[in-house]
């Protein structure tokens, strides 16, 4: 916690090296955040990457390590949503300044970043599996195609879908149990959120 708060502190002096670091602390997470609003890889992107403009703008407002991640989220929710809504009509109104605003985010917004970094747990165990496995794993589970586009997406069978995702099912639980119970129960917890959807 000291190093976050080091760089923190450094993002305030204006040091670009801390703007990077949060960038990698935080960029993947937040683009598969964005992405779950847009569904779209390039607008996730395109957010993310303002974001981290408006971060370094408003960098002098940071206090603290919760303010920082509260104001990435919230921020890149509302980009979002903005962009969502241009589509159809522009926005009269000026951003709220996140940082000087800052609340408890709402009840959605914390499912999200919970969901978030779950999926982050989860993808870093996905992308140790076989090649097919991860493949599969990630458009089921991550992506929520169901057997017929992975078939077509992979030119592969339905049996070939179904046995590769028991595999990897049955290789995250035993990762998971032998790295933290808890874990387990919160990625099994995403999973079938995922099924439901």
């Amino acid at each position: 916690m000291l190093q976050l708060e080091s760089h923190i502190n450094a993002l305030k002096e204006g040091h670009e090296n801390a703007l990077y670091f949060f960038m990698d602390h935080f960029g993947h997470a937040l683009r598969y955040f964005a992405f779950s609003y847009l569904r779209s890889k390039t607008d996730a992107e395109e957010i993310v990457s303002d974001i981290f403009v408006k971060l370094w703008n408003n960098r002098q407002k940071v206090d603290n390590y919760e303010s920082l991640k509260a104001f990435l989220y919230i921020a890149t929710k509302n980009a979002c949503i903005d962009m969502k809504r241009s589509t159809r009509f522009k926005m009269q109104t000026e951003e709220l300044d996140i940082l000087q605003n800052l609340s408890i985010p709402e009840d959605d917004i914390l499912k999200k970043i919970f969901r978030t970094e779950l999926t982050e747990l989860l993808l870093i165990e996905i992308d140790k599996l076989p090649r097919q496995q991860a493949e599969i794993s990630k458009l089921s589970f991550l992506e929520g195609w169901n057997t017929e586009e992975i078939c077509q997406a992979l030119d592969t069978t339905p049996s070939n879908v179904y046995y590769a995702r028991s595999k990897a099912l049955l290789a995250l639980k035993e990762r998971f149990k032998s790295k933290n119970f808890e874990y387990l129960l919160l990625i099994s917890m995403s999973i079938i959120h995922v099924f439901k959807n």
